[in-house]
Formats: structure tokens, C-alpha cells, sequence
């Protein structure tokens, strides 16, 4: 993984370092996923590709199904 810097409001900014280290790592999992893909929404084969390299670090990084299923049905 590759450290980038993103400018936010002042406010999101105090959210995020009072956020706990799960809660930032899974924002952070959302936020390269939707970057990706504005990102390479002209290659459809490379954005594939790096679904496929992120889904096997976070196997590895030990997100499940359920937890990922969890993660996107906050909202609801």
C-alpha cells in the first residue's frame, strides 16, 4: 500500500483522528475503492485487476463476506 494525502473540512478532520483504528481502516478501504474507480473508469480491465489486488489483501487482512455485507449496510 501506497500513502496518499486528501484535504478535507476541519471538521472531518478532527472526526477522523478521534475515529477509532477500525473505523479509519474501514473508511479507508471505501475511500480507495470509489478513488479506484472514478480513477479507471476508462480501463475496465485494470479497474478488475485492482479488485481483484484489493479483495486479496483484505482476505488477507481477514474481512469476511458478512463483515464486508456489514460495512455496506450501515446506512440502511
Amino acid at each position: 500500500m501506497e500513502r496518499i494525502i486528501i484535504e478535507v473540512g476541519d471538521a472531518t478532520a478532527k472526526r477522523w483522528r478521534t475515529s477509532s483504528r477500525k473505523r479509519r481502516e474501514e473508511i479507508s478501504q471505501e475511500i480507495e475503492i470509489r478513488l479506484a474507480k472514478k480513477l479507471m473508469a476508462d480501463s475496465k480491465e485494470n479497474f478488475i485487476e485492482f479488485l481483484d489486488e484489493v479483495g486479496e489483501t483484505m482476505r488477507q487482512r481477514g474481512l469476511t463476506e458478512e463483515i464486508l455485507n456489514e460495512i455496506l449496510n450501515e446506512d440502511e
